[in-house]
This record gives C-alpha cells, structure tokens and sequence, in this order.
C-alpha cells in the first residue's frame, strides 16, 4: 500500500470510485429509502408500488372535484376543469341521489382506479340587508330571534335608538342584519376514475410509468446503492491514506498547490452550505420522471467533491504540521489583525467619547428597528419568525453579559467598601464603560490603598515621635524629681522660698504623670505591651480598685454604689493592666465628677459575658461626642482647668482591646457612663 499511495494512477482511480461511488450511492440509497416506505420490497411489491400511486392519484382528484362542485353550487362558479382534471386519463361523474347524472367527462369508459365521495351540497347562497323597527327593545330582541329562525347565517348586526317618533316614524328601535340563506341541499355521488388503457401524455401516465418503472428497478437501485457506496468509501479511505504522498515523496507528506490557495476550513463551509442546498432543493422520495434523477446524481457530485477536496487538503496540512497557518480565519487574523486592532481601539475610543445615556438610547432604538422589521415579516408572512427568536436570543445574551458585567463591578465595590484594598476587578472580560468603571475601582483601589499606607505610616511616625520625645524628656525630669527631693530635705531660707519648692514639686510630678501616659498611650496603641492573659475575677479586682478610691471620691463629696456581679464573674485578662483601665476611669471620676453627686459600678455576667459600667454626673457640660472623649488629648473639661493629660480614656480603651474586650462611652446630658464589655471564662 505504500508504494500505490505514491502512484497518479491509483489516486485517479481512487477519485473517480470516491465520486462516482458515492453519488451514486447516495442518490440511489435515498430512493431505495422511498421504495422501502412505499412497501416496495415485499412480496408483489411492484404491483402494490403502482396500486398506492393509482389511489393517491384518483383521491388527489376526487378532492379538487368536490371542492369545485360545491363551489359551483354554492356561488354559481364555473366548474375549474383545467390542469390535473384535464387530463385525457381520468375522467369523473356527478350523480344525485336517484342516480341521475348531473355532470360528468365528456368521454366515459373502463377504469383501473376509482375514488368516490357521497355527501350533502349546499345551494345556492343568498344574501340580503334586512331593517327592521320596532317600538321596545324587548320587541327587537325578538325580532332578532325570529330573523335567526329563518336565515341560515346572520352577521353585521347593527342596533340603534331613536329619541323620538319624529325621527323614526316607523319605531324608534331599530334592527339592521346582513342575512344569508342557502338553497335547497342536494344529495350527490362523485366519482373520480383513472382509465384502465393509460394515453401516452399527461402527468397521470407520466406519473404511473415512474412507478412503474420504479418498481421493475427497486433491487437494482438498492443494490447500486450498496455498491456505489462501498466502491466510494473504499476509493475515499485510498485518498485520505495517500493524502499529501505522491511520486518522489511516498515517505514525506507534502502540500498540494492547491493548499495555498484554497483553505480548507473556507472550502468545508462551502461544502456544507452546498450538502444544505442538496437536501432542500431535492427529495429524493418523491416521484421524478427518471429512475436515477441526473440532477441529484450532479449535485451529490460536486457536493462530494468539494467536501473531499477540503478533508484531503485539511489532512496534508495537519501532516506536514502547517494546519494552522492554511486556515482561512488564521490567514485574515494575521494579515489584517492590526488593521482590525486599529479599527476596533478607533471604534472603541469613539464608543467611549458618546455618553452613556445616548448609547442606550441609540441601542435601543436599534433594536426596536430590527424587532418592527420581524413583526412586519411575520404579518406578512414571509417566514420571519425565525429571525424574531434570534433576535431575542442575541437579546438575551446581551441582557447577561450586562448583568454579569454589572455583578462584577458590585462585588469589586462592596469588598473595596468592606476595606479589602488588595482585591482587583478583573476587567479582561468587560468592555466598554463596564471596563473603565472596572478601571476606575481598581484606581480607587490603589489610590486608597495608597492613603491609607500614608496613613499608617503617619501615625507610626507620630507614634513614634511621641515615644522618642517622651523617653528624651524623661530622662532630664528624673533628674529635676530626685533634686527636688532633695532641696525639700533641706532647710528654706523662708516659706516664699518653701512655696517656690512645692510648685516645683507639683508640677515636676505632673509632667512625670504625663510623661509615662504618653509612653503608655503609645506602647498600648501599637500593641507592644506585654500582654499576660490569665482567668481574673472581676468583682475582686473592682472591690479592690474601689477600696483604693474610696478615700479620694469621699473627699469630693462623692457617693460610691458598687454592685457586683452574682457568683465569680472569671474573664481572660491582665490584672496589671485591668487594674490600670479601672484606675484611669476612677481617677477620671474623681477629677470631673459633680459634688455631692453618686458614682455607680455595676458588675453584670451572662453565660457569655461580662459587663462593667461606671456611671456618674459631670460638673461641668458634656458638650463633646463619645467618640472625640476617647481620641487622645481629648479632655471633657474645655477650660482645662482640672489637672488630665487627656490620655486616660484613650490608654482605657487601647487596654481593653489588647485583653479582648470592647469599651464604649455614652453621654446623656450630664451623665458620663464607660461600658466595659469581656468574654466569660466557662
């Protein structure tokens, strides 16, 4: 085999097997298909073949006899005896019900074939405008009945009213039908025959020797459908063995110049659009006036042809590994592919510079254009109801990419508000103004991203500019605090001079106080504080921490209500720096709390939780939101007046959250409370 795929010979042999096997074949197959529907292949089969074409025949002109007799009656048309009842074959009578004959051929005589119809035909049909008046409705209404007793149809039925007798001296109700009657039915028996001795001519005899013909031929075809098939399969398995080989390369496989200039996936469109045309332009099941119709056995050629000409071209290019490159759409994308990324950034920048609202407008009204063109074919009739389902089927798509496309962009938005900075839109398969919103997020994005890393770094600077500055000045002010403790173990020259001292005293510890908030603040801010978590019974720390303040809020004047929690209220803290966060919002109490006022604690445990409240009444008016008392270096007292770094709050707050737990501020008027929320320990 080897040797025959390199020879001339043997593939033109094998093309005209491939060819004329299969279009043979094929034809032959489609009619031995027919006979075989037609009952052709058993026993008599011929003869049955040739009774079922006589019936069909005489019924097919049975029916165009009852149809115009009974048009002849009814509107006293003509008798249509042209085309098919022309025929010198046939030949057809018209009796009634004693027998008579009423119409018949002109020429009478033996018949091999007869179809017969009895039935009732209406006469003559009568038509005429009744008006009728009446003096009550109740009148018309039966005058309308007595009209319906005695026409066979009533239609155009019209109603009107007079006001008065001077307008309608004959009734002021009146009553106007278009009413049709018929004549008198008659009773007849129409036969339709076909002669037995067949006159050369007409499309009877022409119709019957097919079948005929077809029946007398119906194993040839079949076996001439096998075997054309067979011998075309055969020749077309050789071509496609010896595709690209020829003589001086049987062992390389080489394009044919062909290739070059037909692609295959252009000539295989071609084919199918042909084999398209071939199976709605021939049926070959129905009656032809030859066995073999020549124009079929053409067109399954050239079908055939084409369809093999681009498998054998496709193959010796996947062969020689240049496929690709002979596709016709790869030829256009390479050849013109920068025209058509010009074209389509040209198009898309235009695109872009319309507004979005008249983008929509103009879509829309082309697709209405397009939707009124389906609905005017479609009352027309010209088959346009196809056209309409792809019309919204192509809506349908476009409606989803939008909604994907707008699904897209809201997920991209929602994370970005969620504070997802490192999520990115994919914007490869938007397009449009979908894809610049999908660029404009992710610039947002970036642009958030990047305040926000500002941010942070500020506030690490200042973070630590804070600490620097606090540590720098805490050195020298331990110097000044040990000095002054021991200029007060020496002797004043006079009190001035001892008043002088106590100032320093004062102020020296005030600025060491502030000094070590501020070093607080920041470690707590940063969460650089050891943090040693370990079960704490919350009401032995608050009664202890209370015990402590009890002395200093009595010598303000201050009431203190504690109420601790039932049982042992254990949470997961730090007792350093729990007891710390007590003592900022106690001292915090002590400095800003109304005299002669209450100060509440209230210790409260669920299954879950743990809750603690400090409760008490400023001196002075709140005029300031919860949020802005815990920002540091924030202080209640506006004059400043009272002694406060304004850290407190804040160093409580940053306290809490380092032992996981939650801290809120409420002002009500004058009342100050401080919520203090933790996990419960089981």
């Amino acid at each position: 085999m080897k040797t025959l795929r390199g020879k001339p010979a043997a593939k033109v042999l094998a093309w005209v097997l491939c060819l004329a096997g299969l279009a043979i074949g094929t034809v032959c197959a489609g009619q031995a298909m027919w006979l075989a529907n037609q009952g052709a292949y058993q026993p008599q089969g011929g003869r049955l073949l040739l009774e079922q074409g006589e019936d069909e025949l005489a019924r097919e002109r049975l029916d165009l006899l009852v149809n115009n007799y009974g048009s002849y009656r009814v509107y006293g048309q003509n008798m249509d005896l042209s085309g098919d009842l022309s025929d010198s074959n046939f030949f057809f009578t018209i009796k009634n019900a004693s027998g008579t004959i009423l119409l018949a051929s002109d020429e009478l005589g033996d018949y091999r074939e007869k179809a017969v119809w009895q039935g009732e035909i209406q006469g003559r049909l009568t038509r005429e405008s009744v008006t009728r008046y009446y003096d009550s409705p109740e009148e018309r209404e039966v005058g309308l009945q007595e009209l319906a007793e005695v026409y066979d149809n009533i239609y155009e039925v019209e109603m009107q009213d007079y006001g008065s007798l001077e307008e309608s001296p004959k009734g002021r109700y009146v009553l106007t039908a278009m009413c049709e009657s018929y004549g008198v039915s008659e009773q007849v028996t129409i036969s339709a025959f076909l002669r037995s001795d067949l006159t050369p001519g007409g499309p009877i005899y022409s119709q019957l020797t097919y079948l005929s013909q077809m029946g007398d031929a119906r194993y040839t075809l079949a076996a001439l459908a096998v075997i054309g098939l067979v011998l075309g399969l055969l020749g077309l398995a050789f071509l496609l063995y010896s595709a690209g080989y020829g003589k001086g390369h049987p062992q390389q496989a080489v394009l044919h110049p062909i290739d070059h200039y037909l692609p295959a996936d252009a000539m295989a469109v071609a084919a199918l659009l042909l084999l398209f045309i071939w199976a709605r332009r021939l049926d070959l099941g129905t009656r032809t006036l030859s066995v073999i119709p020549l124009g079929a056995v053409l067109l399954s050629l050239a079908m055939t042809a084409l369809l093999v000409t681009g498998v054998l071209s496709f193959l010796r290019q996947k062969r020689t590994g240049t496929w690709k490159e002979g596709l016709l759409c790869y030829r256009l994308r390479h050849s013109a592919g920068s025209r058509l990324g010009k074209c389509k950034d040209a198009l898309g920048r235009a695109i872009a510079s319309i507004p979005l609202f008249w983008q929509a407008g103009v879509g829309f009204a082309v697709l209405c254009f397009f939707e009124g063109l389906c609905i005017l074919g479609i009352r027309t009739g010209s088959g346009a109801a196809v056209l309409w389902l792809l019309l919204k089927a192509a809506e349908g798509l476009l409606l989803l990419w939008l909604v994907l496309s707008m699904r897209r962009l809201q997920e991209g938005a929602k994370l970005l508000a969620q504070g997802k900075l490192d999520y990115r839109v994919e914007t490869e398969k938007l397009w449009g103004p979908f894809r610049a919103h999908g660029e404009d997020l992710n610039n947002l994005r970036q642009g958030i991203q990047h305040a926000v890393e500002e941010q942070m770094k500020s506030e690490r600077m200042k973070t630590e500019l804070i600490t620097n500055v606090s540590h720098d000045i805490k050195t020298p002010l331990t110097s000044i605090v040990s000095y002054v403790d021991l200029l007060k173990k020496e002797e004043m020259p006079n009190d001035r001079a001892k008043e002088y001292l106590d100032v320093l005293d004062r102020q020296s510890a005030r600025l060491k106080k502030l000094t070590e908030d501020l070093v607080e603040a920041s470690k707590a801010s940063t969460g650089s504080l050891t943090v040693d978590l370990q079960p704490t019974d919350v009401n032995v720390l608050l009664t202890q921490t209370a015990g402590e303040y009890q002395e200093k809020l009595a010598a303000r004047d201050l009431d203190l209500i504690l109420t601790p929690a039932e049982g042992t209220p254990n949470i997961s803290a730090d007792g350093r720096l729990l007891w710390r966060v007590f003592e900022n919002l106690f001292s915090n109490i002590h400095k800003y709390a109304q005299q002669g006022t209450r100060v509440y604690l209230t210790c409260q445990a669920t299954d879950r939780e743990v809750t603690i409240t400090f409760r008490n009444i400023s001196a002075t008016p709140l005029n300031i939101s919860a949020d802005e008392l815990m920002e540091r270096f924030v202080r209640g007292d506006a004059s400043r007046n009272t002694e406060g770094s304004g850290l407190g709050l804040s160093i409580a707050r940053s306290l809490t959250q380092l032992q996981h737990g939650t801290f809120s501020l409420t002002i009500d008027g004058d009342l100050f409370k401080a919520t203090l929320t933790f996990p419960r320990l089981s």
